[in-house]
């Protein structure tokens, strides 16, 4: 029995054990394949990604409502001045009232997009007689500076161009950048987008939208990323350029890489030309060790994938495990084709050893399941099996009365005792029988057994046919049912029958009524010729009792 349930309880083990290598198996664990970690890494860079080009589509959306708007508060403001809006540049000492209507729909924007910056830049400037006028324009930048990627800090709004007076009751305080008015020269955020129209007036403004990584003020120490897109009248004439600003801060707060056990891991938004990922005006989030080292090596190239990785290389032959994908900022028709990527890397050596540790994890687990499941199955087959055991040991001796402390097994005892205590009585009986009248022989004269048994001779004359029919029966071992069938009477006719029988032989019970018999047997005494028969017909069926016990 023990090593049928030692081996039972084996297979369970092992059969648990199979399905964990399996499902591990399923999940690529045990494949040359980065597994789980991989799915993992996946699903996280889809969520960098898909959250990183949301961000970028608000805010491509959100900078042509804003000139929509700034359009509309030019135009209230011109007619109220009773003048067309290309009259400002005839008029400077309009400007100063003219940004304090333009700061409201800037901070509004600003608030409602959760970037980190809004701007306006007209296309006039306050002494268009002063040398270089034609490149200094006058305008409102105001930016959000954000907590850092700690949470320490407050958020606060600051002004890095236009009036002094906008810094009054409205919240906003001084940047150590600021300037009155934007120089324009050479800055893509305002040469692209009025390019662009000009050379097709007809475009919805949604087209003209503009993506660079050149900052309008010069000399900010962080990358950051503009939208900008022109700001029409009413008869389409372009009144200047506005924009959102996306700050590295910004970024960083809203798209933190937390891949487990990958801590190392950065996740860019970048430009992409030539298959190479353009790091120098690249915006980051995750480990700065591993962005500065990768900025300074200016882009990374794939080699190689592995699987859903790629492998990126650096100038100087540092190598990275990651994912990038294609970001697309404009439409199908936009005049600008430059692309962006979002990719989300870590070095190989950190990737590898993730890996492998995991790998050894598992299989470290896999053992430690195997001998917890093989030490509980030698625990528990021999604690099952040792009940049984010394049952057994137990009846062996000969203790009928023994008990188990399993319930199943006592009422299997309780009955195996009431079938032997039926099957056996005879034969105990008997045995019994005879050691009682051992004792009363022992106390008793000769003369008064000899009295005795001719008492109990005579008394059996004195059945009926059917009492001594029942009588044989009853001492050849039968039961009152089995004597009830046997003689196609009633178990009620049977008992009756038997308190009859006792009564005239004047025995109590079915035990004494065999030591009788034993001990006539035993005595050589002898019947009547038709009893004499009978009688030994029952020696011999007592005498094989006897032998059989």
């Amino acid at each position: 029995m023990w090593s049928r349930l030692l081996v039972y309880l084996l297979l369970l083990t092992f059969s648990m054990l199979a399905g964990v290598i399996f499902l591990s198996s399923e999940l690529g664990l045990f494949s040359s394949g980065s597994g789980e970690m991989g799915k993992l890494f996946s699903n996280e860079f889809a969520r960098l990604s898909e959250n990183a080009a949301k961000q970028y589509g608000v805010a491509s959306v959100q900078v042509t409502r804003m000139s929509e708007q700034l359009s509309a508060v030019v135009a209230d403001f011109s007619k109220r001045e009773k003048i067309t809006p290309i009259e400002l540049k005839s008029r400077p000492e309009l400007l100063e009232s003219l940004q304090l209507n333009l700061l409201f729909v800037l901070m509004v924007n600003l608030y409602s997009s959760e970037l980190s910056g809004a701007f306006v830049t007209l296309d006039t400037t306050v002494n268009p007689s002063i040398r270089g006028a034609e490149n200094s324009k006058s305008g409102i930048y105001i930016r959000n500076i954000e907590p850092n990627i700690g949470g320490t800090g407050t958020e606060m709004r600051y002004l890095l161009r236009g009036f002094p007076s906008l810094v009054d009751d409205n919240y906003i305080n001084y940047q150590a950048k600021w300037d009155l008015e934007f120089n324009v020269k050479d800055q893509l955020f305002w040469m692209e987008p009025i390019k662009a129209y000009v050379a097709n007036p007809s475009m919805p403004l949604s087209r003209s939208v503009y993506w660079c990584s050149m900052s309008p003020i010069q000399g900010l120490n962080e990358s950051v990323m503009i939208c900008s897109v022109p700001v029409l009248d009413d008869n389409r004439n372009i009144l200047g350029v506005c924009g959102l600003e996306i700050s590295e801060m910004n970024f960083m707060l809203r798209h933190e890489p937390g891949v487990s056990g990958l801590h190392h891991s950065v996740f860019l938004f970048s430009s992409e030309s030539d298959g190479k990922i353009q790091l120098g005006d690249a915006l980051f989030s995750g480990n700065n060790a591993v962005y500065d080292a990768l900025r300074r090596q200016g882009s990374m190239s794939v080699i190689g994938n592995t699987g859903e990785f790629f492998i990126y290389t650096t100038p100087d032959s540092a190598s990275f495990m990651g994912m990038n994908k294609a970001i697309q900022l404009y439409p199908n028709d936009s005049p600008f084709n430059a692309g962006f990527a979002a990719t989300l890397v870590v070095p190989s050596k950190e990737f590898n050893e993730v890996i492998a540790s995991s790998r050894l994890r598992l299989i470290l687990t896999c053992a430690f399941l195997l001998c917890v499941g093989v030490t509980l199955s030698l625990y528990f087959s021999d604690r099952y099996e040792k009940p049984f055991r010394v049952l057994l040991e137990t009846l062996r001796s000969g203790d009928m009365n023994a008990k188990s402390s399993i319930p199943e097994i006592n009422d299997l005892l309780e009955f195996m005792r009431s079938q032997l205590k039926e099957t056996g009585t005879a034969g105990n009986g008997i045995r019994e029988g005879v050691d009682e009248f051992e004792k009363i022989m022992g106390r008793t004269s000769e003369e008064s057994m000899e009295q005795l048994l001719d008492s109990f001779l005579e008394n059996t004359k004195k059945l009926s046919r059917a009492e001594a029919d029942v009588f044989y029966l009853y001492i050849e071992g039968h039961n009152a049912q089995e004597i009830a069938l046997m003689l196609n009477l009633s178990l009620n006719t049977i008992k009756t029958h038997n308190k009859r029988i006792f009564a005239k032989l004047n025995v109590s019970s079915r035990k004494e009524l065999l030591t009788w018999v034993q001990v006539l047997s035993s005595s050589g005494c002898s019947l009547d010729d038709s009893r004499q028969k009978q009688f030994d017909k029952i020696r011999n069926i007592v005498r094989n009792m006897n032998d059989n016990s």
